[in-house]
This record gives structure tokens, sequence and C-alpha cells, in this order.
């Protein structure tokens, strides 16, 4: 049976300061503006979120803050629990059981081969009480799985489908052909339409951050089969986000998060800053893209 799962969520980031210090009211603060969006839920620590760095008492805490603040719109809060070891995985989910989250996902750790991976995940499900998602994402990975490894997971109890997080539709078509009733959220921001139109149940991202009514209003497009526009709004995120294959997109995204005002920082040491001098060269550009896409959503929903 399909999962009750779908729509638009951002992987909301966890604002620090310059010394990688959490900052719950700076996170509080945007979560509340995601809302105002439409959205309908959040991906909580995720790598948007820089939860792999994160202490895991700072992961708990926005975990709680994400459930407490969701309650009012009735968004459905997934919280990503990866880490390196099962122990604190483990520790992660029961915890989001706890404090009413939806369900739990996790990257599978680094340098583990199928069956490690596997187990993994089989541990996870067995001590939650909350569906979980997997993860596809061969970016990542050390040996991306395989469709047959994919579907072996999709077995496990509790896993309820995965976030896909890759170029290749064609693989996601495949799993849903043979498991049409699993969830499937599209981890990459600039395949989203495509990505619902190959069978997604939604999308969960970086950019929904600072866009988020952009990632709602395709969506919507693709819902009531307007592709063209759906494709319209695509293709201005993409364009924007151009900058971040040539300068690094964590750099970026952190960035943009500064000048909208919604973070100080969203990334922990070693992360680094981008360079105040490519800053300086792409501001002017930046600002307009910004501007002409804010323009572009404003106009549609009047």
């Amino acid at each position: 049976m399909k999962s009750d799962f779908a729509g638009i969520l951002p992987a909301v980031a966890s604002p620090c300061d310059e010394k990688g210090v959490f900052l719950e009211d700076e996170f509080a603060e945007l979560v509340k503006s995601l809302y105002r969006e439409d959205i309908a839920g959040l991906y909580v620590c995720g790598g948007t979120g820089d939860g792999l760095c994160m202490p895991i008492a700072d992961r708990k805490r926005a975990a709680e803050i994400a459930v407490k603040m969701s309650a009012s719109s009735k968004g459905k809060v997934i919280v990503h629990v990866g880490a390196q070891n099962t122990r604190d995985s483990v520790e992660l989910a029961v915890h989001a059981a706890e404090a009413g989250a939806a369900a739990v996902s996790s990257m599978p750790p680094a340098h583990c081969n199928h069956r490690q991976v596997l187990g993994f995940y089989a541990d996870i499900a067995g001590e939650s009480a909350l569906p979980l998602l997997i993860y596809h994402i061969p970016a990542l990975s050390a040996r991306p799985a395989t469709v047959e490894e994919i579907l072996e997971m999709l077995e496990i109890d509790g896993v309820i489908g995965l976030k896909f997080t890759d170029w290749n539709l064609s693989f996601m078509q495949r799993l849903l052909h043979t498991r049409p009733e699993i969830t499937i959220f599209s981890g990459m921001d600039e395949l989203l339409c495509p990505a619902l139109l190959y069978g997604a149940c939604g999308g969960i991202g970086t950019w929904y951050n600072v866009f988020g009514r952009l990632f709602v209003e395709i969506y919507r497009a693709v819902q009531q089969n307007k592709i063209d526009r759906a494709m319209e709004l695509q293709n201005l995120l993409n364009c924007f986000v151009e900058p971040g294959w040539k300068y690094g997109m964590k750099p970026y995204f952190e960035y943009v998060m500064r000048i909208k005002g919604l973070a100080p920082h969203c990334f922990r040491r070693p992360h680094v800053a981008m360079n105040a001098e490519i800053i300086k060269d792409i501001e002017p550009e930046v600002e307009a893209a910004i501007a002409t896409i804010e323009q572009k959503i404003r106009t549609a929903e009047e």
C-alpha cells in the first residue's frame, strides 16, 4: 500500500555560528519561514542540514524543534539519522520516534559492502517504530547499489521507500516498475519536474530553503498537468544554481542563505566559505536572478 508521504519537504539547513555552534533560534525562524511557503514538511539533519558534522545532542534538538513547529501546519517531519556507526543511528532513530517525527531516513555508512548496508538499515528499522526511507546517492557511494540490491533493502520490514539522489531516472523507474507502491522522493533539485513525471511522490532538497514556493509551484504544476509551466520554473532554478557547479554547491548555497538573511552559516568546519573575490564577481548577477525568480513566483500567485 502506498504511504501518504508526498509533496515538498525542504532538507532544512541547521544554522550555526562561525565556531559551528547550532543556533536554535535561527533554526526555528528558518522553519517558520519555510512553512509560510506552503511546504508539506521537513527533512532534518541530512546533508544540507549538516547532520553528520553536528553533535548528537544538537541533532536531537533540531528534531524536537522541527516537530514542535510543524504541528500547527500538520507538516510531516522526516529525521535523517545517518551516522558512521549503528549505535548512534539507532539512538537518533529512537529519539525521533519519541519526539513525534513521522519517519526516519539515513544515508548508508561509508565504505560498507552491500551486506553491511543491509544490516545497518535492518538494525535501524528493527529498533525504531517509525517508517524508514533509505538512500540512493551514487555520488557519495564508493560502490553504488544496483537495482537488485535496492529492491532487497526495500524488503526490510519498516522500509517504505527511498530518497533518490541520482541523475539516472531510468533507475528510479525500474524500481517503481517492480515495486509501484514504494515512496520515492527526488533528491536532485535540478530534476524535480522530470522526477515527478517519472513517478516520484515529491522532493527533498537543498535549494528549497531559499525558494520553497518555487518548488511548491513546480509540484503543483505537475499535479495539474501544466508541464510547460513546471519546466519553466525548473529551468529558472537550474540556471540559478549553475555557479554552484563551478565554485562548489555548499559554499554557494551558504552564501545565498546569508544574503537572504536566512542563516549566518550552514556548514561546520572543515567546510570553507566562498572566496570573497568570487562573491564580488557574482553578487550582482545572483541578486538579479533572485529578484527574477521571486517576481515569477509572485506573478503565478496573482
